[in-house]
């Protein structure tokens, strides 16, 4: 998306940005397979997905497309709602 919008430097930066403040998991061969092999209708909605499940200390998935992950074993919330439950639980 950024790619659209900005020059490649911006796209850098912004992407230099946010790997400093997320952590990005490991996709390897067991998650394509699992992802190959699964029911989700997207390819890259499976990869996160495994990845997460793989993980072993991940069990919630935010994401705006809660329809998409109905296959999924994690919990599932959108943004909106998870910043109600976080507020909430203060």
């Amino acid at each position: 998306m950024l790619r659209q919008t900005s020059t490649h430097e911006k796209v850098i930066e912004k992407l230099t940005q946010l790997v400093t403040i997320t952590e990005v998991l490991s996709t390897d061969k067991d998650v394509i397979l699992k992802a190959l092999n699964s029911n989700f209708r997207d390819f890259e909605d499976a990869l996160q997905n495994y990845s997460a499940e793989l993980n072993g200390q991940i069990d919630l998935i935010i994401t705006r497309n809660i329809k998409d992950f109905k296959n999924s074993s994690l919990g599932i919330m959108t943004p909106e709602n998870y910043l109600k439950a976080t507020i909430a639980n203060r």
